[in-house]
This record gives C-alpha cells, sequence and structure tokens, in this order.
C-alpha cells in the first residue's frame, strides 16, 4: 500500500471530508496502523542475526567471560538433540552457579558440551564431582546459534557445535562425566582440544583444597604446596576411575603452557570413553560356551553382542539392547528391518525373517543365524554389529579389531554347544 498515495486521496474532495468526517478519521487510524504494523514487520523480517539476542553462554566472547549456562538445541528430535553448555572461565563461585541451573532445570542425565579456558582449580575438580553426581555425559565443543536468515525473525535459529577447548582446570571438570567424549560421535567436530597443565600455589590454586594453616605447615616443611595440590589431583582422578599417570604428564607441562593427550594416552589413561567393542571374552554357560563383547562407553544402546552354538549344533548371535520403544508392547511389531554385520568392509544383511525377537530381563533380545559368516570370523580384521531400523526403535554401530585370540575364542564358542 502506497501511504502518500492514501493521504492524496484522504484530502481530495472537502466535501467528502465534511459529510464523511467520521468515517475518514476511523479509516485513516486503520491505514496508519496497517503502514505501521508493515513497516515494523518488514524491519523484523529483515533484521541482521547479529543483532539478534544469543544466550550468555552461546555468545561470541563467551569464552573469555565467567562460566556461565544455557540450553541449546539443534531442534531434533533425538535424546542428544539438546544439551547444556557450559562456556566461559571457572571462577571459585561457578560451582554454586551449576549447581543451582541443574536444579531449576531438573537435569538428571544428559549432555554437557565444555568450552573453557580453565580457571579455578578447586572450583574445576568441584563440578566435575557434581557433573558425576549428576550423571552428565561431558563432551567439548564451542556451541553456536544460527539464525536462518535475514529474511526470517529472530526467533528462527538452531544450534550446532563446532570445535571448541577444555583446558586447565576444566580439563579436570571434564573428567567427572559419568561418559566423556573428546570427539563426540553425536556433535561431529574436528580439532577439539584437552589441555593438562601443572597447578602450583601462589595465585589461588591452593584455595579450598588446602586450609591456609595447613599451607604454612607444608612451606615449613620439606615439602611444597604444589606437591600437596598435585596429591589431592591424584585422589580425584583415582575418584573419577581415570588412570592417575594424567596426572604425570599434567605436572610435567609448565602451568603457563599446555599438555595435550594423543589419541592413544586418551585411550590408555581412560580419559576418554572410547568406542566400539571393548575385549572378547569367554566364559562357561551351561555344558558349553559363550564368548561375547561389550561396548566401550556406557551410554550404547547395546549392552552384549554374545556368540554361541545350540544343541543342534548351528551357531547364532545374540544382540541384548536397551529398549527405547514403550510404544511397542510385542516384541514382533518393533520396527526392525535387519540385523547388518560388517566384516572387513563388506556388509552382510540377516532379515528380519531369520531374526528371533524377544524382550527379557528389562532388554531386548535378538537372535539372528550366523550362517554363512562362520568361516569368515578367522580371517576378521574388523568386525562391526548395526541394526536397519526405524529411529524410533534406536540403533547403534559398534565393533572391534579382533586379535588371533579373539578370533579362535569365537571359533570354540561356536564348536562347544550350550
Amino acid at each position: 500500500m502506497d501511504f502518500q498515495m492514501v493521504l492524496r486521496q484522504y484530502s481530495a474532495s472537502a466535501t467528502a471530508r465534511s459529510t464523511f468526517s467520521g468515517v475518514g478519521k476511523v479509516a485513516m487510524s486503520v491505514c496508519i496502523a496497517i503502514f505501521l504494523t508493515l513497516a515494523d514487520s518488514g524491519a523484523s523480517a529483515q533484521q541482521p542475526s547479529d543483532s539478534c539476542s544469543r544466550p550468555a553462554a552461546l555468545e561470541y566472547k563467551a569464552f573469555d567471560a565467567p562460566m556461565t549456562f544455557s540450553w541449546a538445541t539443534n531442534k531434533g528430535n533425538m535424546s542428544t538433540s539438546a544439551w547444556i553448555v557450559a562456556a566461559g572461565v571457572i571462577q571459585p563461585d561457578t560451582p554454586d552457579q551449576f549447581r543451582n541451573f541443574l536444579d531449576r532445570e531438573g537435569v538428571a542425565g544428559g549432555q554437557l558440551v565444555l568450552h573453557s579456558p580453565g580457571g579455578n582449580l578447586a572450583a574445576g575438580l568441584e563440578m566435575g564431582r557434581i557433573i558425576r553426581s549428576t550423571g552428565l555425559t561431558t563432551h567439548i565443543g564451542r556451541t553456536d546459534r544460527t539464525f536462518e536468515s535475514y529474511d526470517t525473525p529472530c526467533d528462527t535459529w538452531f544450534d550446532s557445535v563446532r570445535a571448541g577447548t577444555c583446558a586447565s582446570s576444566c580439563a579436570y571438570a571434564f573428567l567427572g562425566g559419568e561418559v566423556r567424549f573428546v570427539d563426540s560421535p553425536y556433535y561431529p567436530t574436528d580439532g577439539n582440544l584437552l589441555g593438562f597443565h601443572q597447578f602450583f600455589g601462589g595465585n589461588g590454586d591452593e584455595a579450598e583444597l588446602i586450609t591456609p594453616e595447613q599451607a604454612a605447615g607444608i612451606r615449613a616443611s620439606t615439602l611444597s604446596v604444589a606437591q600437596a595440590i598435585t596429591g589431592q589431583i591424584v585422589m580425584y582422578a583415582v575418584e573419577m576411575g581415570i588412570d592417575s599417570r594424567i596426572v604425570a604428564f599434567a605436572s610435567s607441562t609448565p602451568s603457563d603452557n599446555l599438555y595435550y593427550p594423543t589419541a592413544a594416552e586418551i585411550a590408555d589413561l581412560q580419559i576418554a570413553s572410547g568406542s566400539g567393542l571393548a575385549a572378547w571374552f569367554m566364559e562357561p554357560y551351561n555344558t558349553g560356551l559363550v564368548t561375547a563383547a561389550r561396548p566401550s562407553r556406557s551410554d550404547s544402546m547395546l549392552e552384549q553382542i554374545t556368540m554361541f552354538c545350540l544343541g543342534a549344533g548351528r551357531e547364532w548371535m545374540l544382540i541384548t539392547m536397551e529398549p527405547r520403544t514403550p510404544s511397542y508392547p510385542n516384541p514382533d511389531d518393533l520396527p526392525l528391518n535387519a540385523v547388518e554385520v560388517m566384516i572387513n568392509g563388506q556388509l552382510h544383511v540377516i532379515p528380519r525373517r531369520s531374526l528371533d525377537v524377544r524382550y527379557g530381563d528389562g532388554s531386548i533380545l535378538i537372535r539372528a543365524p550366523m550362517d554363512g559368516l562362520t568361516e569368515l570370523i578367522p580371517g576378521a580384521r574388523r568386525i562391526e554389529f548395526s541394526l536397519d531400523a526405524a529411529r524410533v526403535m534406536g540403533n547403534f554401530r559398534e565393533g572391534n579389531e579382533p586379535d588371533e585370540t579373539a578370533r579362535r575364542s569365537i571359533a570354540l564358542a561356536w564348536r562347544n554347544c550350550i
């Protein structure tokens, strides 16, 4: 609508103004209101994303500010589509703020994505203990909020995770995760950094770890405050189930530098929960043997893969997995199409008609025949297992590289029927 034309039409006839003055005033008010509404909506639709507000934890400069917390979401429908963002410098009061956030939001379990240069050591250790008691899974990454375009209002957005840093006291908070990912399968990033270094007394590192009286006594002895702090960190690592050798790596790195564990060290020191299947193990069952493997991380839907033989001499695989399908009380109705086995990069599909699917002991039990696959296992360099199933049922993809002992154990279980 051309606002100037409206004004010209309104003022064209003095007689019309006189005769229809009441109607004209109403029409004029409506036209002005329409014009202002259109103008406002146009301005908001063209509002640049840089001017759209973000939670403090998602601001560009959050990394260098005191740590704050916020929910984020990519607008998906998975359990990992929403996560807690913890970004910024860990202050002495950060644990209290974190605890208040968790209490206010009613958090029990879930995902925590950390992006922090570190800060107060005692607060970082306390945060780790809060994380563990809440059952959170820890990840590293910088969470960004993307506003979809210049043509949409500010309330049209989604969040994503990019490569981030968790260093110094943040690294110890990260260890509090019940499950821990440096490179997350849920928020894939390249270049995440987990950094450790030595802590020493004199800059407040000893605050809340040792009392002033203890510090004075230590300084009067042959020990040092740094040694006392190192002892506290070792105890914390043991408490969290982490190989305490990580403290030796950290202690050899000056406080003005950072030590970044390699992927091999992360696995060896149990810093991250790992991925895939852990080592295969064998145990007796009835009159025979079974060989099984469990996932390395506790949040996998897979609980166990078991290889066995029944009395008739037929080789089977049993998949035990966590149920997430309360809307399917009958296991025959589960949206499962097939079991997939990848051997040396070659996919083998076991169709639904060949599967025996049941519920038992709070798990989904999927028994699959291994016809045609038993001869491939002795030469398997890598084996992976997954499902062809609807998302609502849940899924997993877990595997490992079996050594000669594992391959022989699987073959032995298939020869000694239960």
